[in-house]
C-alpha cells in the first residue's frame, strides 16, 4: 500500500472553533479587517499614532461609514495592460460599483480582543460587514463555509519611512477594505474573529455590544477621486497643485 500525503486546513484545529460567525438581527457579520501597531507580512510595520485620526467622525472613512456608503471589492484593484499611473491611482481611489461584494455598516478600533500569531496583543479593526453587490454571493459563500478563511486588505495610501531599520508605513489616507484572498495583516480574517462560534460559547467584546446603529442610507454618492486626492494632499502637509501628484501609492 502506498503511503499518502494529505494537506488540510489546520488553522482551527485544537481550538473548538467551528470556523462559522454568528449574525446580528440585521444580517451583519463581526469580524476583524485590519489591525495596527502590528508588521504586515512582507515585514512592514503600521504604527497606531500615524493612523488614529482616520478613524474619527471627521475622517473620510467615517463619514461614508455614517452616510452608508462604504463598500468594498472583490479583489484590489489592478493595473490594465500600459495603464498610465495616473489612471491607475485614479482607479485605486475609487470604488467600482460592478465589483462590490461587502457593505460595512460599522467599524470601529479594538484594543483589546485580538493576538497577533506570536500571541501579542494588537489594536485591531473590526468591522460589522454583509455581503452586497455583484460579488456578494461569493463571499456569502465564503463567509458560510467553515473550511474556508475569509480575509480583507486595507486599500490606503501610506507614507513609507524607515525606523530602526524597519519600514514603517504611516497611513495617510483610507479609501476602503477589499475581499482579498489572504490579508496582508495576519489577523484581518474570519479565523481571528472574536465572536468566531465554537462548540461551547460565544465572546462579546464591548464594542461588540455598543457598536454604532447603521447610517440611514441617503442621496449622497461616494466620494469621487478628486476629493480623496485632495483629502491625501492635506493629509500630506503638500501645497494644493492640480499638476502635482504623488510619485507613490500603496496599500
Amino acid at each position: 500500500m502506498r503511503d499518502t500525503v494529505r494537506f488540510s486546513c489546520t488553522a482551527l484545529a485544537g481550538t473548538g472553533k467551528q470556523g462559522l460567525l454568528p449574525k446580528d438581527t440585521d444580517g451583519y457579520y463581526t469580524m476583524p479587517i485590519g489591525a495596527l501597531n502590528t508588521f504586515n507580512s512582507a515585514g512592514d510595520y503600521y504604527p497606531y499614532e500615524e493612523a488614529k485620526e482616520l478613524f474619527t467622525s471627521s475622517a473620510p472613512l467615517m463619514r461614508r461609514i455614517k452616510t452608508g456608503c462604504l463598500k468594498g471589492e472583490y479583489g484590489h484593484p489592478k493595473p490594465l495592460p500600459n495603464q498610465s499611473m495616473d489612471s491607475f491611482a485614479s482607479r485605486v481611489m475609487q470604488i467600482d460599483e460592478q465589483k462590490t461584494c461587502v457593505h460595512f455598516s460599522d467599524i470601529w478600533l479594538d484594543f483589546d480582543s485580538v493576538k497577533d500569531e506570536m500571541g501579542k496583543p494588537v489594536i485591531a479593526v473590526l468591522a460589522k460587514l454583509t455581503p452586497t453587490g455583484p460579488f456578494g454571493p461569493a463571499l456569502q459563500k465564503s463567509l458560510d463555509n467553515p473550511k474556508e478563511d475569509v480575509c480583507f486588505s486595507i486599500r490606503s495610501f501610506t507614507e513609507d519611512i524607515r525606523v530602526n531599520g524597519v519600514r514603517q508605513r504611516n497611513l495617510r489616507e483610507i479609501v476602503t477594505y477589499d475581499f482579498v484572498t489572504e490579508p496582508g495583516i495576519n489577523v484581518a480574517r474570519k479565523y481571528k474573529a472574536p465572536a468566531l462560534e465554537n462548540f461551547e460559547d460565544v465572546v462579546f467584546t464591548k464594542a461588540n455590544i455598543e457598536s454604532v446603529a447603521l447610517a440611514t442610507m441617503g442621496d449622497v454618492a461616494l466620494e469621487s477621486a478628486a476629493a480623496t486626492g485632495r483629502n491625501l494632499i492635506r493629509a500630506l502637509g503638500w501645497d494644493f497643485d492640480p499638476k502635482a501628484k504623488p510619485s507613490y501609492f500603496k496599500w
